[in-house]
């Protein structure tokens, strides 16, 4: 895993607009997750996945603070594990589709 800064900012009186990351991005999701909700604690083979933490506090593999901002990405073969230490909403890019004929999730033995 690691913490990635945002590509890009601009605020002018209109808005603020943060660019989070330029890559080959299939597939995008939301996730809203409560309070002691555990994800993930599996591995891809394939797929890169970046996470953005928009809301809530949670930990990474119970070792890294993930606060609102937070963007980082975990690659193939990195298993990973996000504790929700209160209700969180985050995103995800995914480079390679999950479908539940090909899901590329393991889970390590």
């Amino acid at each position: 895993m690691e913490i990635l800064q945002h590509e890009f900012q601009h605020t002018d009186s209109r808005r603020r607009l943060i660019q989070l990351l330029t890559g080959d991005i299939k597939q995008v999701n939301v996730y809203e997750a409560k309070k002691d909700a555990i994800l993930g604690n599996h591995f891809h083979k394939e797929t890169t996945e970046y996470f953005y933490i928009l809301k809530g506090t949670a930990t990474y593999n119970d070792k890294i603070a993930l606060n609102p901002g937070t963007l980082f990405i975990v690659k193939p073969e990195e298993n990973h594990m996000i504790r929700c230490l209160s209700n969180v909403k985050m995103m995800t890019f995914l480079t390679k589709p999950y479908t539940k004929e090909e899901p590329d999730i393991w889970k390590k033995l």
